[in-house]
């Protein structure tokens, strides 16, 4: 086992002007426990359940890609699911117009797909 060296004399000074009379101990790193994010989040039912909704927000925006115009593609984000509504966010009431159009036919595209979707709300997202 390695031993440490102890601290430097500054570092001291510093930890006692804080109200310390000694360097604060740290935790000892554990080793051989590595976890990869998807071994934490499917482990953790709130982290597993919220990976699968953002899942499935991929998903159904991945669906309804080709059916958008090209140049409103990356401007369009999902919202929230709420039953069969699904609610998409446009940055500004333009894109929100345009995308209006199209609503009907994302939603039979949707339903085609498997999803349950009769209602697709767009939303203007407040600029933050």
């Amino acid at each position: 086992m390695a031993t440490r060296e102890p601290p430097h004399p500054d570092t001291l000074a510093a930890y006692r002007a804080l109200g310390y009379s000694a360097a604060p101990k740290t935790r000892s790193i554990l080793r051989g426990k590595a976890q990869t994010l998807e071994q934490v989040v499917h482990t953790a039912p709130d982290l597993a359940q919220l990976s699968a909704i953002a899942r499935d927000h991929q998903h159904r925006l991945r669906a309804i890609g080709p059916l958008l115009p090209v140049t409103l593609r990356h401007l369009v984000q999902s919202g929230s699911v709420e039953g069969d509504t699904w609610c998409l966010l446009v940055p500004n009431s333009a894109i929100a117009a345009k995308l209006r159009q199209t609503l009907p036919a994302l939603c039979a595209h949707l339903r085609t797909k498997g999803w349950n979707v009769n209602t697709i709300r767009v939303k203007v997202k407040s600029p933050t």
